[in-house]
């Protein structure tokens, strides 16, 4: 959450008036009210074994009908309760439901009325003490005064026991809202098999986490034609009442889209902080620069740039299907070592484009294309035919780098057996056998 940008008034790790904030916390308030709904006769207390429990759902299910509790133990006398307890059987507490209809006024789907048979009584504290979650939420959103509780539509039902505690403690409940479900692109829930399903995967994955909030508003609720939204804009445009009641898809391709669009309009410095903590520890400042404005016109998400550095990082070995393509731009790649050895051990993405025209214009007056000069070029620093632009390769290497490459590419010339024999072979330098 705090790294989505999305942080709170209080909670366990800052001070309010409403602590403590874990559930574990306030497990003795819990009891109290509990003991109270006892005192009232809105619970009671159930001595009935697992092993009955599962019996009596079986036997519900085969017969057709809707599993639920047959208030086995709700007349018990107080007497026989007593001396239950007082011999150590184990016992939860059930909270007795009421006849009648409840509805839940829903601030999405508006109202949506459950009737009370269907429910059967339910535990709100187990035989080890601790709350049940219908229990604990009713309980804990009525004390901490909560105006709103926005959730899935399959908590519709939770809903509707919380509202029964509520009235049976004679609290105002919050206001409802059950959003729509998220599905994957086939329309089945949302599942591991669609791809990353939480949010800490996607930051593992390079995601911006602007990128992700904006994306999550979206699903299930409509800006206009805008797509692209900050924090800001959220907050004072997003109107809950507006979300559609209809499942909302999740398309990773489109969270990919609005993730690229925010890289694209990200500052050059902070894309420059932000791609560094993806690269290599030990990949140097001038080489991040180029790398970073490199990729940044399509880059998707940053764990991307990891895979896409490293075709420029790595010392390439020429494929034996381009060894013809350098040889052709022998005498060139010549050229380009006495231009790069007069210039400096880094040099920036512009003075590389100026350098790169230099070479152009000595490859012109040979009567050399563009293409016959920077072909060689890039194959002898990359190992391959396409990349991004050559400017930005030749500044994300050094002087020595750059110039090595170029003479293992000249060696390499020299030796034609295919790559995969060659290697760990001795070579000769890249000037052997030339006059």
């Amino acid at each position: 959450m705090a790294w989505l940008g999305l942080h709170w008034d209080e909670g366990p790790d800052k001070d309010g008036p409403y602590g403590p904030y874990r559930q574990s916390e306030r497990r003795q308030h819990h009891r109290e009210v509990a003991e109270r709904l006892l005192a009232e006769g809105k619970a009671y207390r159930c001595f009935c074994t697992p092993e009955r429990l599962e019996h009596l759902r079986a036997e519900q299910i085969a017969a057709g009908g809707t599993p639920k509790y047959d208030r086995h133990c709700f007349g018990l006398s107080q007497a026989e309760v007593k001396r239950r307890m007082a011999d150590g059987e184990p016992s939860a507490i059930r909270f007795a439901v009421p006849e009648g209809e409840i509805v839940v006024h829903d601030l999405i789907r508006g109202d949506v009325v459950f009737s009370s048979e269907v429910i059967g009584d339910f535990i709100i504290v187990r035989s080890d003490g601790t709350a049940g979650y219908n229990f604990a939420a009713a309980v804990d959103d009525h004390e901490m005064a909560i105006t709103h509780v926005i959730r899935g539509e399959d908590h519709l039902t939770n809903t509707a026991r919380q509202l029964m505690l509520l009235a049976a403690l004679g609290a105002e409940p919050p206001a409802y809202a059950h959003h729509s479900l998220i599905l994957g692109p086939d329309g089945a829930k949302l599942s591991k098999r669609h791809g990353a399903t939480s949010v800490g995967e996607y930051r593992a994955r390079g995601f911006l986490p602007q990128a992700v909030t904006s994306y999550l508003a979206l699903l299930s609720w409509s800006h206009g034609d805008r797509e692209v939204l900050t924090l800001e804009e959220l907050v004072a445009e997003f109107d809950l009442t507006e979300l559609s009641a209809s499942p909302a898809i999740f398309d990773v391709g489109k969270l990919g889209w609005i993730n690229h669009e925010y890289i694209l309009a990200m500052a050059a410095e902070e894309h420059e902080r932000l791609a560094a903590a993806w690269l290599p520890a030990a990949t140097p400042p001038p080489a991040v620069k180029a790398l970073a404005a490199a990729f940044k016109p399509a880059l998707t998400t940053y764990g991307d740039l990891s895979h896409e550095a490293a075709q420029i990082l790595a010392r390439p070995r020429i494929p034996d299907e381009l060894v013809a393509e350098v040889a052709r731009g022998g005498q060139s790649l010549r050229q380009f070592k006495v231009l790069r050895s007069a210039a400096q051990e880094w040099v920036t993405p512009e003075e590389a484009r100026a350098l790169l025209a230099s070479y152009r214009r000595e490859g012109a007056q040979r009567g050399l294309k563009p293409r016959d000069v920077l072909m060689p070029l890039r194959i002898a620093l990359t190992g391959r035919e396409h990349g991004p632009e050559l400017q930005y390769v030749v500044a994300a290497l050094s002087r020595e780098d750059a110039l090595q490459r170029v003479d293992d590419a000249l060696e390499r010339v020299l030796d034609p057996r295919p790559a995969e024999s060659a290697k760990g072979a001795d070579r000769p330098g890249p000037e052997k056998g030339r006059g």
